[in-house]
């Protein structure tokens, strides 16, 4: 009953602040969402502090039954990343794939990297400990990107076809990228394991090629079943049962889950769903359509929320240097990856422009907060928590907010060379 009542408790917050959002803020969605819901944790922190209200605790206690680091890398990320890959045309992915690539790797690891050692110098010249290797495992939950929310408001604005590839295609990848950093620097840290540089390329080898592999093979299983069905109420349970399977294999097996369904995503999308009649395609299209958009909607909302369980000593010192550091990496990993493709040959464009363009729009979201609580219990685990939050709301508010004010439909396509 009680799992049950949290449910619609949360189900019910999101329907009520997305109609509060769309009467009368007007705010992109996600934005709104999780505006609304921080709102109204803090009006209730608030009471509680002057005495007007003494069950904050009951509040602290119904986010932390949220589970959210159990809840979205154990359960609902592999469909909300199987539902936002089905869309993505592979053929531009294809066209702009070493762009993709660089970003998601490339850039991934050195804004990694930078996060981690700036912060751990800045931090300790600021009073506040944390270790070497607990900011690098903050940098490597920290440098996924969440362009969700980026793609909706640019989207407006006329995002050209190349610019939202390369977007759509480095955060489908970059996610799972990150997952395998973190999980090798968090076994470093926690001393369970002290691989060395090649001990660390296998695992990330075999996290990521296992995890294409696993892909591709559930697809197949996907692919072979759906085409050879006819009705609508199969092909969503086969979908189903794979998409959960699939993930829960490969965690099973110590491979990228995120990897995985992104690649099984991509193939169903591009290959199965093309051979189904439109009477079938449209409604299994509707149907992964509004499962993206109820749970991206729930988690912004629950993102929110979390700031009741967030320790508020220290919070603001180390979340201003967190935002800014991380901006700076951002804009150094991201301007440093276009420069090599572009005396590679394989890029032509304004390079300062799309770094700004991914630095700015490069938001953050669920992934990195429930990474940051799925930690261990420690004494950096709060530091953690603060960046962590200070980044996610920042990028979500702040940047979500400015992106379309800042970049312009004319200055967008002239990024790009054709």
């Amino acid at each position: 009953m009680q799992v049950l009542l949290t449910i619609a408790v949360i189900l019910g917050l999101t329907a009520l602040f997305s109609y509060i959002n769309e009467r009368f803020l007007h705010l992109q969605q996600t934005i709104g969402l999780m505006l609304l819901a921080l709102g109204l944790m803090l009006v209730l922190m608030l009471l509680n502090a002057v005495g007007l209200g003494d069950g904050f605790a009951e509040e602290q206690a119904f986010v932390t039954r949220l589970s959210l680091d159990a809840t979205l890398l154990n359960g609902v990320l592999c469909f909300m990343l199987f539902a936002g890959s089905i869309n993505v045309n592979i053929r531009t992915l294809g066209e702009e794939k070493w762009v993709i690539l660089t970003l998601a790797i490339g850039a991934t690891l050195i804004a990694a990297v930078l996060i981690g050692f700036a912060l751990w110098w800045l931090l300790g010249l600021a009073g506040i400990a944390l270790g070497l290797t607990f900011a690098l495992v903050f940098g490597a939950l920290i440098s996924p990107t969440d362009p969700i929310a980026a793609l909706a408001i640019l989207g407006k604005v006329g995002l050209p076809p190349r610019l939202e590839a390369i977007i759509n295609g480095e955060s489908l990848f970059n996610d799972g990228v990150g997952v395998v950093i973190f999980t090798i620097f968090l076994a470093v840290a926690a001393g369970t394991q002290q691989p060395t540089l090649a001990d660390a390329l296998v695992m990330f080898l075999r996290e990521v090629l296992g995890g294409v592999g696993l892909g591709v093979a559930a697809a197949a299983v996907m692919h072979h079943m759906m085409t050879r069905t006819s009705d609508y109420g199969t092909h969503v349970l086969i979908s189903l049962a794979v998409v959960s399977l699939g993930y829960g294999l490969a965690e099973h097996l110590e491979v990228s889950g995120p990897l995985a369904m992104v690649v099984t995503g991509l193939v169903v999308g591009n290959f199965s769903l093309p051979r189904l009649a439109e009477q079938q395609r449209a409604p299994f299209g509707t149907f992964w359509q509004a499962i993206d958009e109820v749970l991206n909607a729930v988690l912004f909302v629950v993102i929110g929320l979390h700031i009741a369980i967030v320790p508020s000593a220290g919070l603001m010192p180390t979340a201003t240097i967190a935002i800014l550091v991380c901006l700076a990496a951002r804009w150094v990993s991201v301007y440093v990856s276009l420069n090599g493709l572009s005396l590679a040959g394989a890029l032509k464009g304004d390079r300062l422009g799309l770094t700004n363009l991914l630095t700015w729009g490069g938001l953050r979201g669920g992934l990195a907060v429930a990474m940051a609580l799925s930690l261990p219990d420690s004494p950096e685990k709060a530091v953690i928590l603060h960046m962590t939050y200070g980044v996610v709301a920042f990028s979500i508010i702040v940047q979500g907010l400015t992106i379309s004010r800042i970049f312009k439909a004319d200055q967008l396509k002239r990024l790009l060379a054709q």
